[in-house]
């Protein structure tokens, strides 16, 4: 597999030593120094060992990136076979769809429904059921077809293939190939020089001349000149097992195998495999045939679910963020609060469910800022209102529970509320009522949840609120309740009983005193300088400012912030990657003194260098805000690209697969992990805090996720000037 490599991520240096000694040496860590001037906060860094493109080598991006359409395979979930099992399929030129069953013949209607053409017709083999549809359908001329049948009767044949007055074809000993009116020969090399296997299941040519033999070890291919190579999971190909395989008129293979489909295009730049698996792609994942059109746009299998059917349909980023917002306003919406959904029926819903999470602000807060962002972009009065109702359903989750500045994590109605935690002492509850009756709410909110209602404070003040004078006055009232509570109890977040909430820190007690603290240290000091930096530039008010500065003067926040990401041997946390953007965003944005606004950058550099290997769009876009020539934009777009329009969970099963190497150590749920992350499209996708490395996901297409997590990406490249798409 091509691309960033995890064990490399973690072993990197991402400072040199004389750099990181430069930094330590001026802050003095050991305590024994005073505090720095400011303008010697940031010493001189020179090196570009951490950079993950480097301008000077190459170059600049001609700003902003046009994306243009792209393709997107998109499951038929519809599509239905004849009723019993399938020998094979044929596919005529207008699409009409034809099987034959160990009974029947049958053609599809263009409803949908198939009908018999042919009874009590019992073909020995599928391959001579393949035959015979291709026969009839005018795809094996007749003089071929009388010398193919004769050896279907007299041989065990497994796959066949002509090429001109050649007919090529395999039965249990090998390769064969037989020239008109002469007898076959019979290929006498395997493994070099031949075939990987005597045992072949298909076979293809390609206008190339090129003859494809599908293999129980990997496909193998024959060239022009007579030379033979074969392809495995070292080379890319993702299952070795090949059970069938088709060539389109764009000689791009499909190929099926007993896990899964696989779409190969050996003749073009860029990524060339493609791993179809899982619910997404195909009702089952072992494949018996594949049939496809002339230009490869629609794929027919038969698989051991029944018939699977792959449009290959082309769509935009923006076609993409519209058919997901309006998603999000049918059904994943819960009083204002954007969160997943579960759908009573995968592929017909007609009703869901949400539930309370313990993230419903952050999640929120995620749309709010896209949608913010979108208004930004294209003043949108729709996107406008949208950011609007999630921004007043944070309100409510701030204002819950009836103590100024102490935000729920969650709400739900009285009759479901109260049914929360009925096995705990009522002095213990998380679930209690607000002082009105009228809900209850969830307490020990978190660093997560508090970080993503400053990155909603900041998008949607400085996109919609500060226009509004309504908007504006509610905001900063919002704004200063929060932060005040939070400064005033020396940055921490006090719970309704008096104790600190478990992950409500930000004091320099906790974050520079306590060793338990450690892979808080950073993340945390970040989150808070990005708090009070948002509730000044609100509020205008001066005294955040001086919070601000006494944390980075008197307690030396910013060299926590250098060091915000924590790697190996500590555990990888990949939700704090995310938090740390949230937290990022906004700070990057607004510091705009020269040395803080360096200080900030090098942490920032530093933890984009260790994330870039996950190919992150909203990481990426974060960093090129303020580095745009300094990042990888073309793999944060090709993510983009990537990210299933479909946002309902489908199963996948990677870890099956020959063309994937695992970590020498387990992500720190104790789960294997792949030392490489894999293309988004062939793994689950929800939202950025999930570990990309995790091979294997169960689901059935019940859960849905909103779909914010690609909204804020694509709109915040949108607004930046980072990409555009064509008019």
């Amino acid at each position: 597999m091509n691309g960033y490599h995890l064990e490399d991520s973690m072993t990197k240096p991402y400072l040199s030593l004389s750099v990181f000694a430069a930094v330590l040496g001026v802050f003095g860590v050991n305590g024994a120094t005073p505090p720095p001037p400011l303008s010697n906060v940031v010493p001189p860094i020179e090196s570009t060992e951490h950079l993950v493109r480097n301008p000077e080598k190459d170059g600049a991006h001609n700003l902003p990136i046009v994306v243009p359409p792209f393709e997107e395979q998109v499951r038929d979930f519809h599509a239905a076979g004849p009723g019993d099992g399938v020998l094979a399929l044929g596919l005529e030129a207008d699409g009409t769809l034809h099987a034959i069953s160990p009974s029947a013949q049958y053609v599809q209607g263009t409803d949908g429904a198939w009908s018999t053409t042919r009874e009590a017709f019992s073909p020995s083999s599928a391959i001579e059921a393949r035959a015979q549809l291709q026969h009839e359908l005018g795809q094996i001329p007749r003089a071929d077809w009388k010398r193919l049948r004769s050896l279907l009767r007299n041989r065990d044949i497994t796959a066949y293939a002509f090429q001109g007055d050649t007919l090529w074809f395999a039965d249990s000993l090998g390769l064969y190939r037989a020239a008109r009116d002469s007898k076959p020969e019979r290929h006498p090399r395997y493994g070099i020089d031949g075939p990987a296997s005597t045992h072949i299941t298909g076979l293809a040519f390609d206008s190339q001349g090129t003859l494809w033999a599908g293999t129980a070890n990997g496909l193998s291919l024959r060239r022009h000149d007579g030379s033979w190579a074969t392809l495995r999971g070292k080379d890319g190909l993702p299952i070795e097992e090949i059970t069938a395989l088709v060539v389109d008129s764009s000689d791009r293979l499909w190929i099926g195998t007993n896990h899964g489909l696989v779409h190969y295009r050996p003749y073009e730049p860029g990524r060339q495999w493609f791993y179809r698996a899982g619910g997404r792609y195909l009702p089952g994942d072992q494949v018996s045939d594949v049939v496809c059109s002339a230009d490869g746009k629609t794929v027919f299998t038969w698989t051991n679910a029944g018939l699977g059917r792959l449009d290959t349909v082309t769509t935009t980023l923006q076609e993409r963020a519209q058919t997901i917002e309006r998603l999000v306003n049918e059904r994943h919406r819960r009083l204002g609060l954007v969160a997943e959904c579960t759908l009573n029926d995968a592929i017909n819903p007609t009703s869901h469910t949400i539930g309370d999470n313990d993230n419903d602000g952050l999640w929120t807060a995620y749309h709010i800022a896209a949608m913010s962002l979108c208004f930004g972009a294209t003043g949108d009065p729709a996107a406008k209102e949208s950011a609007r109702t999630g921004m007043h359903a944070l309100y409510m989750l701030q204002d819950a529970s009836g103590i100024p500045g102490l935000v729920a994590r969650s709400v739900l109605p009285p009759e479901l509320g109260k049914e929360k935690d009925t096995d705990k002492p009522k002095d213990k509850r998380q679930w209690r009522p607000t002082p009105d009756g009228t809900m209850y709410w969830k307490s020990d909110t978190s660093s997560d949840e508090i970080d993503g209602h400053y990155l909603a404070f900041y998008t949607y003040y400085e996109h919609i609120a500060q226009h509004d004078p309504e908007e504006k006055a509610r905001i900063i009232e919002q704004i200063r309740e929060v932060t005040d509570y939070i400064v005033d109890n020396n940055y921490q977040l006090i719970d309704w009983d008096g104790e600190r909430t478990r992950w409500g820190f930000w004091n320099p007690e906790a974050l520079n005193e306590t060793r338990d603290n450690y892979l808080e240290h950073g993340l945390n000091a970040l989150q808070i300088l990005s708090f009070l930096k948002v509730a000044h530039y609100v509020t205008g008010d001066e005294k955040y400012d001086t919070h601000y500065r006494k944390l980075i003067y008197e307690h030396r926040y910013l060299d926590n912030v250098l060091l915000s990401k924590k790697l190996f041997p500590d555990s990888y946390n990949h939700s704090d990657d995310q938090l740390g953007y949230v937290a990022w965003y906004p700070i990057l944005q607004l510091e705009k003194d020269p040395v803080l606004a360096e200080a900030l950058h090098l942490g920032q550099r530093r933890h984009y260098f260790v994330v870039a290997p996950k190919r992150p769009s909203f990481y990426a876009f974060v960093h090129a805000t303020i580095a745009p020539n300094e990042t990888d934009l073309e793999s944060a777009i090709e993510q983009l690209k990537r990210i299933p329009t479909d946002r309902r969970v489908w199963g996948v099963k990677n870890s099956i697969r020959d063309d994937v190497h695992f970590a020498a150590r387990p992500n720190r749920f104790g789960r294997p992990v792949l030392d490489s992350v894999l293309p988004v499209d062939e793994r689950v996708f929800e939202k950025w805090n999930k570990d990309p490395y995790e091979p294997d996901r169960e689901g059935e297409g019940l859960y849905e996720d909103d779909g914010a997590a690609y909204l804020l990406p694509y709109w915040m490249g949108r607004y930046h000037g980072l990409i555009t798409e064509q008019p």
